[in-house]
C-alpha cells in the first residue's frame, strides 16, 4: 500500500527514527503505526546484539547531584560525529535522570542496564536508540554514591563531559568542594592513600626499581641492603605521586592535599573520576 507522508511524520516523532525506516515499517505493517513501532523496536533489539564491539570509541561523562545522591556515569559511540548528535544527547541527558530516581537496590552497571523504566529495560533503551542512530552506544560504566547530611559532595566536569569527578567529604567547606575535584582532574591519582594501595601495584613498582638498579650497577653490583634502600626511596616518591593526600595541591605546591583538607577541617571520604 501507498503511505502517506503524514503517517511517516507521525512513526518519525514517535520513535524518533529515520524517514527511510519509518517508512520500510510502515509498508510491511501495512500502515499500522503502532504495529510499525512495535516492529521497529523489535528489530531495534536484536540489531546490535550480533554486532561486533569496536574497541575504540568517543564518548562523554557525567556528572549529577541531588540532595545526597550523587551519580556519575559514562556514555559512548563509535565515533565522535554521533557524541555531538541530538539523539545521542537525548539520551545522555535521560541516562542521568534515570539514575537519579532509581532505589538504592540499583548498586551497578549491571542493576542498572536490568531496570525498568516505562516499559522497556535501560539496555533495551541503548539498543532502541543504537539502531535510530546507526551507531553502537555502549554505557560503558556508572557510579551511584550516597551520602549522610553532615557530610558533602564536590564535582568538576571538564571540557563538557570528557572528563567528570566527585569528591565524597566528611564535613563541609566550600573551597574544598570547589578546588579538590579540580585538583584530582589535572593530577590523577590512583588511590586515595598509601594505606589503600594495591599490593599488586607495589610489587610492580619495586620490580621495575631493582631491575634499574641491577642494570645501572651490573659491573659493580650494590650491597643487599643499600639496594633495598633505594627501593624503597623511590617507591616512597611514587607514592607521593599516585596517592592524593601525599599529592602537593594544584595551587600551592608547597602544601600537601592532606594538610590542606587539616587546614579546612575536613576528610576525605572517597573520591572518583572517570575520563573519557
Amino acid at each position: 500500500m501507498k503511505i502517506i507522508i503524514e503517517l511517516i511524520k507521525e512513526l518519525r516523532n514517535k520513535t524518533k527514527a529515520g524517514l527511510s525506516d519509518c517508512k520500510k515499517f510502515l509498508e510491511q505493517t501495512n500502515g499500522d503505526l503502532e504495529a510499525a513501532a512495535k516492529l521497529l523496536k523489535e528489530k531495534s533489539l536484536c540489531y546490535y546484539k550480533t554486532k561486533k564491539t569496536k574497541e575504540n570509541f568517543e564518548g562523554l561523562t557525567n556528572i549529577l547531584i541531588q540532595n545526597n545522591k550523587a551519580v556519575l556515569y559514562e556514555l559512548k559511540a563509535e565515533t565522535d560525529f554521533v557524541v555531538k548528535n541530538q539523539n545521542f544527547m537525548d539520551l545522555y541527558n535521560k541516562i542521568g535522570d534515570i539514575l537519579l530516581k532509581v532505589d538504592s537496590s540499583v548498586q551497578n552497571l549491571d542493576d542498572f542496564l536490568n531496570y525498568r523504566y516505562e516499559g522497556q529495560s535501560i539496555k533495551e533503551l541503548i539498543l532502541e536508540k543504537s539502531f535510530i542512530i546507526k551507531e553502537q552506544i555502549i554505557l560503558s560504566r556508572i557510579q551511584v554514591v550516597y551520602k549522610k547530611d553532615k557530610e558533602s559532595f564536590g564535582f568538576y566536569k571538564h571540557q563538557g563531559g570528557k572528563i567528570s569527578s566527585l569528591v565524597h567529604l566528611d564535613g563541609f567547606s566550600q573551597d574544598v568542594q570547589e578546588h579538590l575535584p579540580v585538583h584530582i582532574v589535572g593530577m590523577k591519582p590512583k588511590f586515595l592513600k598509601k594505606e589503600l594501595v594495591d599490593k599488586s601495584f607495589i610489587e610492580e613498582e619495586n620490580n621495575i626499581s631493582l631491575k634499574q638498579v641491577q642494570e645501572k650497577n651490573i659491573n659493580r653490583p650494590l650491597k643487599p641492603e643499600l639496594v633495598e634502600k633505594i627501593v624503597q626511596n623511590r617507591l616512597e616518591s611514587v607514592l607521593k605521586k599516585v596517592c592524593l593526600l601525599e599529592q602537593p595541591f594544584y595551587i600551592d605546591e608547597n602544601q600537601q592535599i592532606k594538610e590542606y583538607l587539616a587546614k579546612n577541617k575536613v576528610n576525605v571520604i572517597a573520591y572518583y573520576c572517570f575520563e573519557s
